[in-house]
């Protein structure tokens, strides 16, 4: 039987592909991204409490932040007493702005902002207008701050009480514990690399550490000996790594969205390497395969047109590629005769 590799899955997450949902037609208001402005100069006018929100972000970022207003709310105050950050009581001229990666307007005055986006535009430096969207080159989504894990919702601006709403959700569906695995797995990226020399021995072992740690009970902190202990379990007797046998699931699919998915469906996908699928599965479920995974409909593939011998062909093809490490999830829709 043939081996074969599908395209990386892009054309499953491309808003301006056409689906069987309406909605996934409608194009980005803005770009998602995460802007790196460690030791940059960033900009915020106004000393207010609105300001003092931006602030409170801004400052975790390590930006060199400078603050223009001719007055200083306290806790604004507090930050300069600190030192993290620097206070302008000067007013505004155009060249405050230079050499900024991005300034923010917190001053509610029309006119020092229409002055602000004039300079800002000529130096094509970012503005984010504070409750002024029409105003924006940026927008400012809903944080969930499990730090180093930073996760942002937007709504594109047009309903951030549900972008609120939605994040309030995920405070209490996201351990508090995630960011003390995010910190273990950056201090041992190095030595999980030089216990496991391929990439697909590394992938899984942190899916599986990632995944007993997250359902980890609280009580129980988690430390950095956990991944000694994992590598060892993962790793017989500290030897060379070779790639362990992946896992293989076929699931009979009978939602159209990932929301009603069981969850160990939806998990199973969402760590798989290979997705084999049947043509009529929701774009909304397949868009739970990684970016990297590699997404096959199994309409392309004419082994048989019998839908019985055509999914023993893919369980024998997942069986191959489980012996090479791989974990490969099949998604079909039950047979009606």
């Amino acid at each position: 039987m043939t081996h074969y590799r599908a395209p990386l899955n892009d054309r499953i997450r491309d808003p301006g592909m056409g689906t069987t949902n309406p909605d996934r037609t409608e194009n980005y208001a803005y770009f998602p991204a995460f802007i790196h402005v460690t030791g940059k100069k960033v900009l915020v006018l106004g000393g207010g409490e609105v300001a003092t929100g931006k602030l409170r972000i801004l400052i975790k970022s390590q930006a060199n932040i400078t603050v223009v207003a001719p007055e200083i709310c306290d806790d604004i105050a507090v930050m300069v007493d600190e030192g993290r950050i620097v206070w302008e009581s000067t007013p505004f001229v155009d060249t405050m702005v230079n050499g900024a990666a991005m300034v923010f307007d917190a001053t509610d005055d029309p006119y020092l902002t229409a002055r602000v986006k004039a300079a800002t535009k000529r130096r094509n430096i970012l503005l984010n207008v504070v409750d002024k969207t029409a105003q924006c080159d940026f927008i400012v989504p809903a944080i969930l701050d499990r730090s180093p894990v930073m996760i942002t919702i937007s709504t594109g601006a047009c309903a951030p009480a549900l972008a609120r709403i939605i994040r309030q959700r995920l405070e209490t569906v996201l351990p508090t514990t995630m960011s003390q695995l995010a910190r273990i797995a950056r201090d041992a990226r190095q030595k999980v690399a030089d216990h496991l020399h391929d990439n697909v021995s590394r992938q899984r072992f942190w899916t599986h550490f990632f995944q007993r740690g997250l359902q980890t009970h609280s009580a129980r902190s988690i430390c950095p000996e956990d991944v000694d202990l994992a590598l060892r379990q993962f790793v017989p007797d500290g030897s060379s790594a070779t790639v362990p046998g992946g896992q293989t699931l076929m699931a009979d699919v009978h939602v159209d969205n990932a929301f009603d998915l069981p969850h160990g469906i939806a998990r199973a996908i969402e760590t798989a390497d290979i997705v084999f699928h049947e043509d009529h599965i929701a774009d909304d479920i397949l868009t739970l395969a990684r970016r990297d995974a590699t997404v096959i409909p199994i309409g392309c593939i004419t082994l048989d047109e019998h839908p019985e011998r055509k999914r023993e062909s893919i369980s024998q093809q997942s069986k191959i590629f489980a012996r090479q490490g791989f974990n490969i999830v099949t998604l079909t829709q039950p047979i009606t005769h």
